[in-house]
């Protein structure tokens, strides 16, 4: 799977929390379950994402946020054909 697609999958995830009535901090297990991949394989991606402002992680990558900046990004990329 690409960077790309991670990305989109993780942020679209965590996207759907955010529009929970009560969001919560997202487990990393809860993700890498859902997209079908290996933990320390999400988190090498998670690593990234943060490292880009598009999510927020504990030190430990066990629980995550979509930010500000990584709504834009997945917008933006939504209507990227």
């Amino acid at each position: 799977m690409s960077l790309i697609k991670y990305k989109r999958q993780v942020l679209a995830i965590l996207f759907e929390n955010l529009n929970q009535s009560q969001p919560q901090l997202v487990p990393s297990i809860s993700i890498a379950e859902q997209m079908g991949v290996n933990l320390p394989e999400l988190q090498q991606v998670l690593r990234g994402m943060e490292g880009t402002g598009i999510i927020e992680t504990d030190p430990d990558q066990q629980y995550n946020l979509i930010t500000r900046e990584g709504v834009r990004w997945l917008n933006k990329q939504r209507h990227v054909v």
